[in-house]
């Protein structure tokens, strides 16, 4: 390991405390290490090993894409592979993700990565908002900017506001990725004219979740939003991928989707 290679690797460790609020002490506690021994690696004074690396990752919750980061840092090989979503080796939980959408039916559901890119919909969420998985489509573009989509949001501004929030604590959690802040910067700009009661209401605790209402043909359709995520991954586009689902929030929401599907495609 190289005083370059230390030194990279202490910023980052540094970097990783402070957006955790970890003192040496306190990711000492949590890593079972003493301070002494936090202090060097952090200094450059002690080479990590692989080992203690993925141990401190661990104590601060570092992605898997940014532990990568932080072994390459300390001079050792990445631990995490990075595999194309059409990869054989996802092919199982492709397989399940897909069941998943299917039954899921008669309400939309949609995948989306790391950096909000639209990754499949199923025939719902295609129906509901008909944007094309064939070449890459950003949610922030598609809900965000002027257009169809972003009409059909009866309250807008106060879910543009939660998502905003979303996107700024994704960005907060993860180490630094130019593509997320250039997405936050685009975000911004479609959004400074958003309203300061609907940015005070994403933060509002007596709120249980805002979800959105949706204008469909001459109908309100009250909506409930969730987001599913594989668990104990060690593959990183599987770590970052999620799938979020629209429920109905009442009977009527419920009749409206049941026919939509029913509409011919």
């Amino acid at each position: 390991m190289t005083l370059s290679q230390s030194s990279a690797f202490g910023r980052q460790l540094k970097y990783w405390r402070g957006q955790r609020g970890f003192s040496q002490l306190d990711l000492a506690a949590e890593a079972a290490m003493s301070q002494r021994h936090v202090s060097f690696i952090e200094s450059g004074r002690s080479r990590p090993g692989e080992d203690v690396v993925l141990r401190v990752a661990e104590a601060l919750d570092v992605p898997l894409r940014d532990r990568n980061d932080l072994l390459a840092a300390a001079g050792l090989a990445p631990r995490f592979p990075e595999l194309p979503y059409a990869h054989a080796d996802i092919a199982p939980f492709r397989a399940a993700i897909k069941r998943m959408l299917e039954n899921h039916e008669p309400y939309p559901a949609f995948v989306i990565d790391r950096w909000w890119t639209l990754v499949d919909a199923n025939a719902a969420g295609r129906m509901l908002f008909p944007v094309s998985t064939e070449e890459p489509v950003n949610v922030i573009d598609v809900f965000f900017s002027p257009g169809p989509a972003r009409d059909m949001i009866e309250n807008f501004d106060e879910v543009a506001a939660q998502s905003l929030q979303r996107l700024r604590h994704e960005i907060a959690g993860c180490g630094p990725d130019p593509r997320l802040q250039a997405l936050l910067e685009r975000a911004e700009g479609y959004l400074k004219d958003i309203s300061p009661d609907a940015l005070a209401a994403a933060d509002d605790p007596s709120a249980l979740v805002i979800c959105p209402r949706l204008r469909i043909g001459d109908q309100s359709v009250a909506t409930l939003s969730m987001v599913a995520r594989f668990g104990n991954t060690r593959e990183i586009n599987l770590d970052e991928l999620r799938v979020e689902l629209i429920y109905p929030a009442d009977e009527a929401a419920d009749r409206v989707f049941r026919d939509l599907s029913a509409l011919p495609g």
